[in-house]
């Protein structure tokens, strides 16, 4: 085999993992990657922040549900990574930070005021699934495959890779590149006994409930799950990060803590719940209007991570799997049975539009402008497919109450609240939907 740099190496493995795109500003400490990337087809996109790049990253990967990479120059440039990567690991997002480091040599010296030097790693121990570090340039493909592998594996989250500059234009035999099918698992489905039964306790329901999360989103699962809902014919709630996984306008949806919504929960005596940990903005799936009506429901829960059943409540019946094996596996399950509509769906729906309307029209004409108007005449102009970006702030309640999600693609942290992610966020965001 003919031997490539170490950079070029790297960008092999991007583009065997499907990445389009590469966020950092021009340096000399990764222009050898750079370099590579950009002759690949890979696109450079330099911010003026190297924080903003690592939002943009994650809006990217939410995107497209393939891991983006944000680079930065050693020391500063990678300092500023950190409050991005402690948003991606609170919102489970698979960004990897790859960092430049100055030579080796300066960092293993004894020597004090070192000019853009620090440890870099234990800055994002904390933050990310893994840290590693290419020490020898023959790792290279064995660190990668670790970052990739971790960062999509179990609970999705960040991964932090360092590399000196002093190594990005070495020579190396690599050999054949593995594919990512050979190092990672690509397909995850739960086992069938499991979704059998499931099946049967949906179907034997009488007020069967489906709640779906943030991970219908990340793993870019939107049609599978709205047949999924179709089969059922019940309801559908989205949680806070689920927002967007069924359109507001869908004949199925109930917006979370709406009184219709609240009998809907009160109803059931069985609940599904899709990517979602049952978390605190939905109460946790047992505190509030969970303790109302029939308290004894059963959950099922299609979880990626063995580790979060049962953390925040009991659940009855896990599937543990993919969600892009499993939600396919169990609606083929459920379409060989007879499911009849829910016998109150059209009732709670139409009580929740005529509460909504009610609201929408009651937006007080001021000037200045209330909020709540503000975001009634912006649903108008904005076309009902566009991806909506949401900042933080306290604006972002008003957009809550009174802006109609008509779309899939809703991005904010839900989890984290992070100010300042929104502009990076919908660059990102049109990048992904760009080509």
């Amino acid at each position: 085999m003919a031997k490539q740099t170490v950079s070029s190496r790297i960008v092999d493995i991007f583009n065997a993992e499907g990445v389009r795109a590469i966020f950092a500003i021009g340096d000399v400490n990764y222009m050898g990657i750079q370099d590579a990337a950009e002759k690949s087809g890979i696109k450079l996109i330099w911010p003026h922040h190297e924080q903003t790049g690592g939002f943009m990253a994650d809006a990217m990967t939410r995107m497209t549900g393939v891991p983006h990479i944000v680079m930065a120059a050693p020391g500063p440039g990678v300092a500023n990574l950190v409050p991005a990567a402690i948003c991606a690991s609170k919102e489970n997002i698979p960004v990897i930070f790859f960092c430049a480091q100055r030579p080796r040599k300066y960092a293993q010296a004894v020597r004090r005021s070192q000019f853009q030097y620090t440890d870099q790693p234990r800055f994002f121990e904390p933050a990310v699934k893994y840290a590693g570090v290419i020490e020898f340039p023959e790792q290279a493909d064995e660190v990668m495959r670790e970052a990739f592998r971790q960062a999509l594996t179990g609970k999705p989250g960040p991964v932090f890779v360092e590399l000196s500059s002093d190594k990005q234009f070495l020579e190396v035999d690599f050999g054949p590149l593995t594919p990512p099918e050979k190092y990672r698992v690509m397909h995850l489905p739960a086992a069938a006994e499991h979704v059998e039964q499931a099946a049967d306790m949906l179907a034997n329901a009488d007020s069967p409930l489906l709640i779906a999360g943030t991970g219908v989103h990340t793993s870019r699962n939107h049609e599978a799950l709205e047949r999924l809902a179709r089969t059922l014919k019940c309801p559908v709630i989205p949680t806070w990060g689920g927002r967007g996984v069924i359109p507001e306008t869908d004949e199925q949806m109930l917006i979370y803590a709406t009184p219709a919504a609240n009998e809907a929960v009160a109803a059931a005596d069985v609940i599904l719940a899709v990517g979602t940990a049952i978390g605190e903005n939905i109460n946790y799936g047992r505190l509030h209007h969970y303790e109302i009506g029939n308290v004894d429901r059963k959950w099922i829960s299609i979880e990626r991570d063995a580790s979060a059943i049962g953390v925040n409540r009991s659940i009855d019946l896990p599937l543990i799997g993919d969600l892009r094996d499993v939600v396919p596996q169990l609606t083929a399950a459920l379409e060989k049975r007879d499911l009849k509509p829910h016998p109150k769906l059209k009732a709670w729906r139409e009580q929740m539009a005529a509460a909504r309307r009610g609201l929408l029209e009651s937006a007080p004409e001021t000037k200045p402008i209330h909020p709540g108007r503000l975001m009634v005449e912006a649903r108008k102009a904005i076309p009902d497919e566009a991806v909506i970006v949401r900042d933080g702030g306290n604006t972002t309640l008003w957009e809550l109450t009174y802006f109609e999600q008509r779309s899939h693609d809703y991005l904010w942290t839900s989890k984290f609240g992070h100010l300042g992610t929104g502009l990076p966020y919908a660059i990102g965001a049109k990048l992904a939907v760009g080509d």
